[in-house]
């Protein structure tokens, strides 16, 4: 299986995306997956600019030349895209929205009906896996729900199919809980580690693995406090 997984995280290698990246890459790996990461943030990719150019004058091909074109090779080769994103505002980053905008050209302007509504076709004859792995700051899950609609909503657009997502809520608290907690934090990074192989393995994450991976670290009276503490130990107060 080849697989291309993008981090668009803003702080690339240096945030829990990238560390959830890696232990989903790692088991994918033993499952006997080639799996390329790539890292959006310093990459040159353009806004779309909404000309419809990539249909009407250069059909398949963005008239934006920029690092996008390479990357669309990339999903049309791989069997499996993993979209990695923090949530940001209820959403992914605008590196991954950007992203999601320039995939226009994998697509014909054409019209078709698939599955009761009206999209367009692809221009490949392939249909790839999508898997969302992401982070939030906050304790609780419902923090994913917006952009994972968004993500299932994509998959249908782009005819992928769509496998699920691995999340990581209250990401920001996993060093710390380490200290404490080693045992739970290393549960954690195995469920993840376990998930990638899974998705390659048998084509799908178990309930108990996402489960394991989402774990609650603290309750949320500590988590506001830990938190709050924190930024009052920095000399934040609100007015």
């Amino acid at each position: 299986m080849k697989v291309v997984a993008f981090n668009a995280s803003p702080r690339k290698e240096q945030g829990v995306t990238d560390r959830m990246l890696k232990l989903f890459i790692e088991g994918m790996q033993e499952a006997g997956a080639e799996v390329e990461l790539i890292y959006l943030t310093g990459k040159k990719i353009g806004y779309c600019t909404g000309t419809f150019a990539c249909w009407l004058q250069t059909p398949g091909v963005c008239i934006i030349k920029d690092d996008m074109a390479d990357i669309l090779v990339k999903i049309r080769e791989a069997d499996m895209v993993v979209y990695g994103t923090p949530v940001y505002l209820d959403g992914m980053t605008a590196q991954m929205k950007t992203l999601m905008d320039r995939s226009l050209p994998l697509m014909y302007p054409h019209i078709e009906m698939r599955d009761g509504h009206t999209r367009h076709p692809l221009r490949g004859k392939k249909r790839q896996k999508m898997v969302v792995v992401s982070t939030c700051g906050l304790p609780e899950m419902d923090n994913f729900d917006p952009m994972i609609t968004h993500f299932k909503a994509a998959a249908k657009t782009l005819y992928m199919n769509y496998i699920g997502a691995l999340v990581r809520p209250a990401g920001v608290l996993l060093d710390l809980v380490a200290q404490s907690q080693p045992e739970k934090v290393e549960s954690i990074y195995s469920a993840i580690k376990k998930a990638g192989y899974e998705v390659v393995a048998e084509g799908r994450m178990s309930p108990q693995t996402l489960k394991a991976a989402s774990q609650e670290l603290i309750s949320q009276e500590a988590f506001m406090e830990q938190l709050n503490t924190t930024f009052r130990a920095l000399g934040i107060e609100m007015q």
